[in-house]
């Protein structure tokens, strides 16, 4: 007994030697710390810093870095990890560097006993399009290098439409379902992962469109009739939370009806359009008010990036006949004015609309002639109305413009007036004489 004793006595001899050691150690090791970091970052990249004990959040922030400097926000997961999210899109072809200076991290004084540093540059941005034809109809993507377009959606699966995110991660698209409704399905930028992800059952679910943060989609739902020989409901705007899964009807009032919806940049106000009442109306998540605009058009919205403004098309009837105007809504002075076509001669037809986010400067497609059906694209400062055309090509017409999140590039749908249908994925950037055809698709969209 007594020989167990001393064994036992050795043991934990061994055992409390060893726990000094390893705090000794860890002490002198000091605190230590890993970011989860892509091997090239998305615009908008969430960086997230994990610690291996609590810290104290003002010393870590004082400690952390980023050269080129970026404005951004922090937040605390718990207390060993936080994330850094830029108010603005790293920039492309820049080096970045995030780094954590040594220094106090904990009100018991644990230390970062060394520099820690990442390295960090942008993704090249890719184009999403909806390709048709042999039967199938699948979303593809493709870089403006040369290199050759990937499938994003499964064989098998015909989507009827798409919407990429903003941080380019992912797409929401409609796909029929064997009840003839229609549900909606996601898959990442990678195109490996395609799954349902809204059931519609015999409902028609259709225009999905993603907030610019990535947690909710907006879309249009038709219910099913009573009985299958009845036609389906009117479209209502719909929210489907995807942290969550709540999904509900944005107006409780089923006489509201809506399609093609659209988000304001700060991720907060909802438009749409009622093409029974003649009228956009827009509705504020955060506070639950209603706006409504007249427009007898249905043509798209477009935001300031400010989500203080927005742009829309409508109407008028004039002694000459109809007049298209393009319209301003000024939200924080409550106030709608006309931008254009108030005293036109001729009727130009506005229509396309996009509004650079990084830019005062909207794009705007019209018909410079009324002999002909042929949209051109304008880029212009609203607040001058003076500016260039981008976009011009003899026998073409031009729609759906969309920026790229530096406001440096637009990507659009072109295609020929006369002969075999043949639609044209086009883009520009500052300083081209004329637009570039990446190829041939449809609803072209950045997947940056």
């Amino acid at each position: 007994m007594k020989n167990f004793d001393k064994a036992a006595l050795g043991v934990l001899l061994v055992l409390v030697l060893a726990l000094a050691v390893t705090i000794l150690l860890g002490s002198q090791a000091g605190v230590r710390v890993s970011a989860t970091l892509p091997e090239r970052i998305a615009p908008f990249q969430k960086i997230t810093l994990t610690f291996s004990e609590p810290v104290n959040p003002q010393m870590a922030e004082a400690l952390l870095d980023i050269q080129p400097a970026v404005d951004g926000r922090i937040e605390w997961l718990d207390s060993r990890s936080l994330t850094f999210s830029p108010s603005r899109p790293f920039e492309l072809a820049t080096d970045y560097r995030l780094s954590l200076r040594p220094g106090i991290l904990t009100d018991d004084g644990a230390e970062l006993k060394r520099e820690h540093s990442w390295q960090m540059k942008v993704r090249d941005p890719l184009v999403a399009f909806l390709q048709t034809g042999d039967g199938e109809s699948a979303v593809w993507a493709i870089g403006l290098d040369g290199e050759p377009a990937r499938r994003l959606t499964p064989e098998g699966v015909k989507v009827i439409s798409f919407n990429a995110s903003s941080d380019g991660e992912f797409i929401i698209f409609p796909v029929a379902n064997e009840k003839a409704g229609i549900d909606l399905w996601r898959v990442s930028r990678s195109g490996i992962d395609a799954a349902l992800l809204l059931d519609c059952g015999l409902d028609r679910c259709t225009m999905p469109a993603i907030a610019p943060n990535g947690l909710r989609i907006t879309y249009s739902r038709e219910a099913a009739g009573p009985s299958p020989d009845l036609p389906f409901g009117s479209p209502r705007i719909w929210v489907l939370d995807l942290q969550s899964g709540s999904n509900n009807a944005v107006y409780a009032d089923q006489q509201i009806l809506g399609y093609g919806p659209a988000w304001s940049p700060d991720s907060q106000k909802v438009t749409s359009y009622d093409g029974l009442a003649d009228q956009i109306r827009m509705f504020d998540l955060a506070t639950s008010q209603q706006f409504v605009f007249p427009s007898n058009t249905g043509g798209p919205v477009t935001w300031s990036a400010d989500s203080a403004k927005f742009m829309f098309t409508d109407i008028q009837q004039r002694e000459n006949g109809l007049h298209t105007r393009v319209r301003l809504a000024d939200l924080s002075l409550n106030d709608t004015t006309t931008l254009l076509g108030e005293n036109d001669e001729i009727d130009y037809s506005y229509y396309s609309l996009a509004w650079s986010p990084a830019e005062y400067e909207v794009v705007l497609g019209f018909r410079k002639s009324e002999d002909s059906p042929a949209q051109v694209f304008w880029l212009f400062d609203p607040g001058i109305l003076d500016g260039i055309i981008i976009a011009d090509e003899e026998g073409y017409t031009y729609n759906q413009p969309s920026w790229n999140p530096w406001g440096s590039a637009l990507v659009f749908q072109q295609f020929k007036l006369k002969g075999k249908f043949k639609p044209e994925i086009g883009v520009w950037e500052s300083g081209m004489s004329a637009p570039l055809v990446l190829g041939e698709g449809l609803n072209p969209q950045w997947l940056p």
